[in-house]
């Protein structure tokens, strides 16, 4: 209706006024502000580089991912969705710009070779200890990128390593330094402590009646049966599956026959390159600039003017940075984005045959083919139990797939019993125990579960639950058996509760009393063997220990070494209280500084690696902290 009143009144003063109410924001903004795709494009600027919402979208969901993977289903999601973790990506962002733009600045690069050997090693990309090109394009995918963007990513990423370990390589920690600190971590004290032991208090300790009543009244709130149920379940588990799979000989040839480049070692072939670089956004002058090289290069070496090994040596001497060359090493098909690089590799007929100049990104290679491995195939023989346990799990994994999918079906068209899904799927109806929703035992400790449990539909509507993937290849669908609600406890049914927390209460009282008490009277020239019969202690002499003395508790030793060094005929004395309760009292009579040979030649290296390297990661973030200081840096967090 208000569209079509528009439409019959855009004539005369109406249209002119819409007209010109649209003139106004055109002019301000201009029409192309209609229509891309709107608001600001970039989360900060570094410099004069720009960090684009893209990259941090990008950057901002990896790391989201990452946490949801460490935390399950326990990520809290104010953390993952709140602007605290946003602003931690933009920094992070920030700061891998900033190292990147100081890597340039001091004119570090990874060439093309260095980068292809990197990316095709990297784990990730690998299958069957081979770079999978497939499997490279399918992440970068999954991630948002584009090769390009990715390899220049990549790139930066490698070039700010080598800045890293620049620095790092160049920190000093001299040998007085390491002497001294080796007195300090092969120091010796003389130690003897009293361990007095909580449950002995907890033993002597008797509650009233009347505490333990105080204490319930107050605390009513804590004596609570939890809210539990109880349900029924249809399981299906793929690994039972695919068990019961049985394949035959003809399927597993035929199998054979359909994979058998993947049971084959394809050709390969060895190559060196000679390139000549391109900038990064070329002018069509430097394009034709470059080419114009690469073609005068290749005539050479086709003539015979020039031999490639001495066109190899002129660029390793090129001080210009816009000559390349080297070995390629082994290189497959599909390996390279661009196919011009492999069509013209491929193309050579014999080792030594040099091709014409081949545009890439990076810029004309010219290349010469060094070597030629053939083709191998592996016998069906050799292969056939990889094909039965592949084709098996296929089969199971299809299989596995059509159950879950009529298990699906069946839940959702009779969602007040499990009876039809189970007879049609011959599968049987399971009950769990009763579990609340801190979970139980078996799969009633998924957390899925518990939350498919005590959810809406499943608790409240009491229809069947979803088909819940408890874990790659085991899904289940559940409904609620029985259920109980959340009930009070009487004071007899958490009598025995409030016993012990009183008791411990108590003997935590007069335990820490009791040591300070001892530490006192130790302090006065008391010796802690006779008080330690005393308190109905336990008494250790312990002598000489090191920081690492086994025998002696971690947090007695780190007390005692964190205790000044005693004055002469005098102890230094400490107490601490341990995780289980128990109260400690020590005391160190002397310290004995460690010596220069309290170390081999070995460990004395590897320490002096360790400290060198801690101190030219802190000499690292101290350089990166003062570029960052440098550079212009503007965010924009109302973005994010």
């Amino acid at each position: 209706m208000f569209l079509q009143k528009i439409r019959d009144r855009a004539q005369g003063w109406f249209a002119y006024t819409i007209i010109g109410m649209l003139i106004i924001p055109f002019a301000v903004w201009g029409i192309n502000y209609y229509f891309e795709s709107g608001g600001p494009m970039d989360a900060a600027l570094v410099g004069d580089s720009k960090i684009s919402m893209q990259e941090f979208q990008r950057a901002y969901q990896q790391q989201r991912q990452q946490m949801q993977a460490m935390f399950g289903g326990n990520a809290d999601p104010a953390l993952l969705d709140g602007p605290r973790l946003k602003q931690q990506v933009l920094q992070q962002l920030v700061k891998e710009r900033v190292l990147s733009q100081l890597a340039h600045e001091q004119g570090l690069r990874i060439g093309d070779r260095q980068l292809h050997d990197v990316i095709v090693a990297l784990p990730a990309f690998q299958q069957n200890s081979r770079f999978d090109k497939e499997l490279y394009e399918r992440w970068l995918r999954n991630q948002g990128y584009v090769a390009a963007t990715f390899e220049e990513n990549f790139r930066q990423v490698k070039a700010t390593e080598q800045l890293r370990e620049s620095v790092v390589d160049s920190a000093l920690f001299t040998p007085v330094e390491l002497d001294r600190l080796i007195a300090v971590l092969k120091q010796q004290r003389e130690l003897q402590y009293t361990v007095l032991a909580l449950e002995n208090y907890v033993a002597k300790v008797t509650v009233e009646d009347a505490k333990i009543q105080e204490y319930f009244e107050k605390n009513k709130h804590r004596f609570v049966n939890p809210e539990q149920v109880q349900v029924q379940f249809i399981e299906l588990k793929l690994a039972q599956l695919a068990e019961g799979v049985v394949v035959s000989e003809e399927d597993l040839k035929t199998a054979y026959q359909d994979q058998i480049a993947k049971y084959g070692q394809p050709e390969e072939r060895s190559a060196s390159h000679l390139l000549v670089k391109l900038p990064l956004n070329p002018s069509p002058a430097e394009v034709e600039q470059a080419q114009l090289k690469a073609k005068q290069i290749a005539d050479d070496l086709h003539s015979g003017a020039r031999s490639f090994d001495q066109v190899m040596q002129e660029a390793k001497a090129d001080v210009s940075g816009k000559l390349e060359g080297g070995e390629l090493g082994v290189i497959g098909k599909g390996m390279f984005d661009s196919p011009a690089f492999e069509t013209a590799l491929f193309a050579l007929q014999k080792p030594g045959d040099v091709s014409d100049p081949v545009r890439m990104p990076s810029g004309f290679h010219v290349i010469r083919l060094d070597g030629i491995t053939p083709a191998q195939v592996k016998p069906f023989e050799e292969v056939r139990e990889i094909v039965a346990k592949e084709l098996r799990q296929q089969q199971a994994e299809n299989r596995f797939y059509e159950i879950t999918q009529n298990l699906a079906n069946f839940s959702y068209e009779h969602p007040d019993s499990l009876e039809s899904a189970a007879k049609a799927l011959d599968a049987p109806i399971q009950d769990s125990g009763w579990f609340s929703r801190k979970g139980g035992e078996g799969i009633a400790a998924n957390p899925k579960l518990i939350e498919s449990a005590f959810g809406e539909d499943v608790l409240k509507r009491g229809v069947n639950s979803e088909p819940l993937e408890l874990a790659p290849g085991h899904v289940v669908v559940i409904r609620i058996k029985d259920h109980r609600d959340a009930t009070p406890r009487t004071l007899e049914e958490s009598r025995e509760e409030i016993v012990k927390i009183l008791r411990e209460q108590q003997a935590r009282e007069a335990i820490a009393k009791d040591a300070e008490m001892l530490k006192s009277r130790a302090a006065k020239g008391e010796h802690l063997q006779t008080l330690a019969k005393e308190l109905g202690g336990k008494y250790q002499n312990a002598g000489l220990v090191s920081r690492d003395a086994p025998g002696v508790d971690r947090a007695v030793l780190a007390t005692a070494f964190r205790l000044p060094q005693p004055e002469t005929g005098k102890v230094a004395l400490g107490s601490i209280a341990l995780a289980n309760g128990d109260q400690v009292v020590l005391e160190v009579a002397q310290v004995i500084p460690g010596q220069k040979d309290a170390l081999s030649e070995e460990e004395r290296k590897s320490i002096a690696q360790q400290l060198t390297q801690q101190a030219g990661s802190g000499q690292f973030e101290g350089l990166v902290d003062s570029a960052r200081i440098k550079t212009k840096v503007v965010t924009y967090g109302d973005r994010l």
